[in-house]
């Protein structure tokens, strides 16, 4: 984190630094540092992977013209000081960071194209008197941002921010509206009107007063030339997943797990972790429900015995969950209305004690098509040709009442009935249409009436159309999946990895998010990603020889929370209380009485709207602690003296 500070590195500089480490203190506890460089402040707390001593942040390059703080870890940090000791660089450290920063001085942002690794990173150039700032391609890393007098502030979490005096905390209705939709206040936007967040694959410049984005990467689902056979893909697949695991494991001498749910995916990842650790067990932790509906634990179990891993089962119940939310959603950095953060924390915390950081499947489903909903999309494409949507709107009705309902995850009924309310829309909105909390044209309803006027000309899919300008020719599959990584995967998914992990310290890698498997992966046909009606086409053939048959089969299950039961039961209390007719007036955003009747109807079983009445909850429980000004004294350990760059 950091600021534009014209003081020198005054007494004020120093205890605005540490009120906004104290925030994020529990992303970093190996150490906190703060140094002034020219015009801007920086400080870090740190979590660390490769070499503790010598790479300690804020760091100084060795001409002393660039300072840079960095979130994350650059995975072929070794690959590049090796290129910049043959030409000559003296480096002084064995850190990811030195090499990162030395880059830079010699080849600009151009070293974008070299790096690979998970980050968020700020940079303060003397030379030009410019700070950068970046985030990786897929958005692993968070990092906020705001104008200041004076300048620029960030942080890597909102929270911290909100910290920094001239940082007003001021809730932006538009995003809310955004929010209740896509499930996260989705990038550029943020909870904050002051306060705006670094797209993915972009770095921002500052510079003289001005701000100016540069978007260096974005996703592209063009093929270019023959698409291999699939023999031929199979093969280049699975060595750029193991390149992708052993990247991530390799580049640190820390201990590493596993985060297992028994699935395909993070199986997968496992057994590629396990045989690069072949003289010792790596550990992996799964969840393990009172509610059977949500229990994978037994797969992850058998998994865990075919690899030889040191397994873990966390065991969760709705008690372990309500205290989750109890304590900690209201300090939370920002809404997320995806309920798998609860159990993702609770896990995450668990394997803490044991490791500092884990690999998980996460990004597969997204790269090579195993939602459920682009089974449906390709058969909805399908259909389409052949009857109008009415038509198909109705057929698919009659099909999800005679197919077996069940109460856990998501089986093709709902896959199927949740697809059919957004049958009608184009296929990129099909998606959030279909699963949103709330639809576009119901936030009139529940919002009060100088809250909604805000709304005028509100898109919540503009950064979907935003991706998808410059590529005409998609399919609709093609379409659907470009959007679901838009914002499901950037600012849904990844940010419950980030805050589930950091939150007790703990970072998760993700393999399949590497981005030259990605960018394999986007260069694939969708026929040998989703071939017929089953995804992952490709891992399933590459993972028959790792993974017991049932696994390499199975249908994907998902890791989510009982939710309804949890609101009506455990949080039936803090749901009464938060979302009160008084609560509500204070907060002058929800009209109460179009609250009351979602209340009414999931406590009295009419029927199911804890998704909407979740959104509500999370949302309230943060909006009702702000403003967050002092920090917690005993959380932030500042005990090294400012340094200045030469």
């Amino acid at each position: 984190m950091g600021f534009s500070d014209t003081g020198a590195g005054s007494d004020a500089s120093r205890a605005t630094a540490e009120r906004m480490l104290a925030a994020v203190a529990h992303r970093g506890p190996d150490g906190s540092s703060w140094c002034h460089h020219r015009g801007m402040t920086f400080a870090h707390c740190a979590l660390t992977f490769v070499d503790p001593d010598g790479g300690r942040q804020p760091f100084v390059s060795a001409s002393g013209a660039t300072a840079l703080v960095l979130n994350g870890e650059i995975y072929n940090h070794e690959e590049l000081r090796r290129e910049l000791r043959a030409t000559g660089a003296r480096l002084r450290t064995a850190s990811d960071t030195e090499v990162l920063v030395e880059l830079y001085e010699r080849h600009g942002m151009k070293v974008l194209e070299r790096v690979r690794g998970m980050y968020a990173f700020v940079l303060h150039d003397a030379r030009t008197a410019t700070t950068v700032l970046v985030r990786d391609p897929m958005g692993k890393k968070p990092l906020y941002y705001a104008r200041v007098p004076g300048g620029i502030a960030f942080a890597s979490e909102l929270t911290a921010l909100l910290r920094h005096p001239d940082v007003r905390a001021t809730p932006d209705v538009r995003a809310l509206a955004g929010y209740l939709t896509l499930q996260a206040f989705c990038a550029p936007d943020s909870a904050v009107a002051d306060v705006r967040k670094v797209r993915p694959g972009s770095c921002l410049e500052y510079s003289g007063g001005r701000l100016r984005e540069v978007e260096y990467w974005r996703p592209r689902l063009t093929a270019e030339g023959r698409p291999p056979g699939r023999r031929e893909a199979a093969a280049r697949f699975e060595e750029l997943f193991r390149a992708a695991v052993a990247r991530r494991v390799t580049s640190t001498d820390r201990r590493l797990g596993v985060l297992l749910s028994g699935g395909l995916d993070s199986s997968a990842v496992a057994a590629v972790a396990q045989q690069l650790s072949p003289h010792r067990p790596v550990p992996t932790f799964s969840a393990g429900f009172e509610a059977h509906d949500f229990d994978e634990s037994a797969h992850a179990r058998a998994v865990a015995r075919h690899l030889g891993t040191e397994h873990h089962v966390v065991r969760i119940g709705g008690r372990d969950l309500a205290e989750v939310v109890e304590s900690e959603y209201a300090r939370a950095d920002e809404p997320l209305a995806d309920p798998s953060l609860l159990p993702t924390r609770i896990v995450c915390r668990a394997a803490r004690s044991h490791v500092r950081g884990v690999l998980t499947g996460d990004g597969a489903d997204e790269l090579l098509l195993g939602y459920r909903y682009f089974q449906a999309e390709r058969a909805i494409e399908i259909l389409l040709r052949l009857m109008p949507a009415p038509r198909l709107e109705a057929l698919v009705r009659t099909l999800v009442r005679r197919l077996p309902a069940r109460s856990g995850n998501l089986p093709a009924a709902a896959a199927l009935g949740l697809l059919a309310r957004g049958l009608r829309a184009a296929p990129e909105h099909r998606f959030y249409l279909s699963t949103a909390p709330f639809g576009p044209a119901e936030l009139p309803g529940l919002l009060r009436p100088e809250a909604r006027a805000a709304l005028a000309g509100h898109d919540p899919f503009a950064e979907v159309s935003r991706l998808l300008d410059g590529q005409p020719h998609l399919t609709g599959v093609q379409r659907s999946q470009l959007a679901v990584v838009a914002h499901f995967l950037r600012d849904v998914i990844l940010t419950k990895t980030d805050r589930g992990g950091m939150r007790s310290a703990l970072e998760l890698r993700s393999p399949f998010l590497d981005l030259d498997l990605v960018e394999y992966g986007n260069a694939l046909p969708v026929s040998l990603k989703l071939r017929r009606f089953t995804g992952k086409y490709l891992l399933r053939r590459v993972a028959a020889d790792w993974l017991p048959g049932d696994i390499v089969r199975r249908t994907k299950l998902g890791f989510r929370a009982p939710l309804a039961a949890l609101l009506r039961e455990e949080l039936r209390p803090l749901l009464l209380d938060t979302l009160s007719a008084s609560a509500l007036d204070r907060g002058g955003l929800f009209d109460a009485g179009a609250v009351r009747v979602l209340a009414d109807d999931h406590l009295s079983g009419r029927r199911d709207t804890s998704r909407k009445l979740w959104a509500l909850l999370t949302y309230q429980l943060w909006s009702q602690a702000l403003p967050v000004h002092s920090p917690s004294p005993d959380c932030l350990d500042l005990t090294e003296e400012p340094h200045r760059a030469p």
